[in-house]
């Protein structure tokens, strides 16, 4: 049996560490850095299952007749239908949580990442760390509000300037990382990956997707939806906000004494608000805009009458189509 060697030299270790990102001497302080609204958030999907609508249609049907996987014996339209069932709630929710996905989100705040992050079931996240990493090169992003207002704005990037400076000051005078991170706000420019399955994909996109919550949080949602929607059509198609599927806001109606705690906000005005009561909000207008997150991302988001009432076999994308007529034998 080999023996196993160990660790590399110094030298080895320094460009592991460089690799890696945990280098000391990394992170130079940007001249600029700030960036704006929703402006550089980007979401990718990595991994994805090979044929989701078969493991659905499986899941689906396992309880019935006498074979577990009748998916060669079934046309294809008639997978699709039972696929369908399932998407529309007319079947056991069990086969949602099949399909998994993994993502990579480069830019977001912290605060969005927080926002994310409360999803759990379902869900796992890897987060980029800051005891470990320097943050010396950070950026902050400035909500879209606090741009608009060049006085509060300036004080804002003052203020941040400050903060990079002391946090560097500290890392220079030997304190560590993690103590250093103590200074680091909320906006602060972040990262992560996370691997979900379709249900809890669809109950984040569900809460995450209304422009009732903030901006960037709003942004990744989309992102996310997106991303599923370019490999698989069907599965997109059922990523939208809540108050989308229901018709009606939901924004000041979804929390017990909501009015009270909850919502500071006007509604966006893309449902009526049956549940509002006194016209009470303390900011008079909506969280978060749907036209500046669409120039920033320079991407439409759907509006609730563009999303199809129904969507039949006859005019299922070519690429969802293929999947459903998948023949290989297992």
């Amino acid at each position: 049996m080999k023996k196993l060697t160990k660790p590399g030299a110094k030298g080895e270790i320094e460009e592991l560490r460089k690799l890696m990102g945990t280098h000391f001497n990394l992170g130079k302080i940007k001249q600029d850095p700030f960036v704006i609204g929703c402006e550089g958030i980007k979401v990718k999907m990595i991994d994805w299952p090979r044929n989701p609508y078969r493991a659905m249609y499986v899941l689906a049907t396992s309880c019935w007749g006498d074979k577990i996987d009748k998916w060669s014996q079934t046309e294809p339209k008639y997978r699709f239908q039972v696929v369908q069932a399932v998407l529309n709630g007319e079947a056991l929710p069990l086969a949602l949580e099949v399909p998994q996905f993994t993502f990579v989100i480069e830019g977001p705040s912290r605060a969005a990442f927080d926002q994310i992050a409360r999803a759990r079931l379902g869900v796992v996240f890897s987060a980029r760390g800051m005891r470990d990493n320097s943050w010396a090169g950070c950026e902050f992003r400035i909500p879209n509000n606090i741009v608009s207002n060049k006085g509060i704005s300036n004080i804002y990037k003052g203020v941040f300037r400050e903060v990079i400076l002391a946090y560097s000051q500290a890392t220079i005078n030997k304190s560590s990382w993690q103590a250093a991170r103590a200074i680091l706000p909320m906006n602060v420019v972040y990262g992560w990956s996370m691997a979900i399955n379709f249900q809890a994909l669809r109950g984040l996109c569900a809460n995450r997707m209304k422009f009732c919550e903030q901006e960037d949080t709003v942004a990744t949602a989309w992102l996310l939806a997106k991303e599923v929607k370019k490999k698989f059509p069907l599965l997109g198609l059922y990523l939208r906000p809540g108050c989308d599927w229901r018709g009606i806001c939901q924004y000041h109606q979804s929390y017990s004494l909501s009015e009270m705690f909850g919502c500071l906000f006007k509604e966006c005005g893309r449902h009526p608000c049956p549940g509002k009561t006194d016209n009470y909000s303390i900011f008079n207008k909506s969280c978060s805009s749907i036209e500046l997150i669409e120039k920033q991302l320079d991407l439409h988001l759907e509006r609730p009458n563009e999303w199809p009432k129904e969507v039949y076999w006859d005019n299922l994308e070519l690429s969802d189509k293929k999947l459903f007529e998948d023949k290989e034998v297992i």
